[in-house]
């Protein structure tokens, strides 16, 4: 059998390369028109999309563009509205600030028509237990009245004092203390005899002598404190010594007599009172708590025709005197 020849390698594959470069070529192609076919479909089918779109946007445009005047529209009547409430607040602040004044004046006015009312309520109350008062008071006499009208006529004797017309006292004077419901006498005449001889039994030198306070007593459950004052008398050659101030001071309390026992006949005050003579002024130092005593020995006084002036004393005064002082006055 014959051998084949060899076939030469290098035309083989030259042959091959060739068909390997054609089929190449020819795909390319072949993509080429495809790509093509294709680009040309897209284009031709994408304009009337885009048309479409572009026309789309353009209403969207125009819708937004009248959304936008609308809002611009709905803001410009928001600002009015905006202002008009702004000017209704500040309407309204005005008119609750009249309205809170206003109910302040209110509030004032009703509390004092109450304060008012409340003073009316009081008068009343008042006048209504007046009244009460007077009707039992009315009745009271109504019924003393009748008691009396029924009653046997009796005698009384009353006091009748002589119209008060004050004169200085210049004559003679007694004291008497009146102080706890007890009528004391003050030994006044006694103590300043006693205070002018001591006076002269101590005196000296005139300079040991000036703004001196002496004390005598007690005489009769009294003391007398006195302040001795010198006076020269250049003119005359003259040297005075008097006392310038002076106190009385119980010998403790309650000394004297009651009312009752005063009045007695066999009691020291009618033992003072028997040797008055009738130019003798009696002095009756009176305190707050004795008023009644110094009625009763008032009238006790007066009718023995004994001139009487009275001295009221504070609480826990002293009785005492000056020559700067006052005399007392009877009536």
């Amino acid at each position: 059998m014959p051998r084949r020849k060899p076939e030469d390698i290098s035309t083989a594959g030259q042959d091959s390369f060739l068909d390997v470069v054609t089929n190449i070529v020819g795909i390319l192609i072949i993509l080429v028109m495809v790509v093509g076919g294709r680009v040309q479909k897209i284009v031709l089918t994408a304009a009337p999309q885009a048309k479409a779109r572009a026309v789309e946007l353009e209403r969207e445009l125009v819708e937004l563009d009248q959304s936008a005047t609308m809002m611009e529209s709905e803001v410009a009547d928001l600002a009015e509205q905006a202002r008009t409430v702004a000017a209704a607040a500040a309407f309204a602040g005005e008119s609750r600030m009249a309205l809170a004044t206003a109910v302040a004046a209110a509030k004032v006015e009703v509390a004092r028509r109450k304060e008012s009312a409340d003073k009316d309520r009081v008068a009343a109350a008042e006048a209504a237990a007046r009244r009460k008062q007077l009707e039992a008071e009315i009745e009271r006499c109504t019924l003393e009245a009748e008691g009396i009208a029924h009653a046997p006529a009796t005698t009384k004797e009353v006091l009748a004092y002589p119209t008060p017309i004050a004169r200085t006292v210049t004559g003679e004077e007694l004291h008497f203390q009146i102080d706890q419901g007890r009528i004391a006498y003050i030994p006044l005449v006694e103590l300043f005899e006693l205070a002018k001889t001591q006076t002269r039994r101590h005196s000296g030198s005139i300079s040991s002598m000036a703004q001196r306070i002496e004390t005598v007593g007690p005489v009769q459950d009294f003391s007398l404190d006195y302040v001795i004052e010198v006076k020269i008398d250049q003119a005359r050659g003259q040297v005075l010594v008097r006392s310038r101030e002076w106190v009385v001071r119980p010998s403790g309390p309650g000394i004297g007599e009651t009312r009752e026992e005063a009045l007695q006949p066999q009691s020291r005050f009618r033992r003072v009172l028997a040797d008055v003579r009738p130019d003798t002024t009696v002095t009756l130092w009176c305190y707050p708590d004795s008023f009644e005593e110094f009625r009763a020995v008032r009238e006790e006084l007066h009718r023995l025709g004994i001139p009487t002036a009275g001295r009221p004393m504070p609480e826990g005064a002293p009785i005492g005197g000056s020559t700067d002082g006052s005399k007392s006055v009877v009536q």
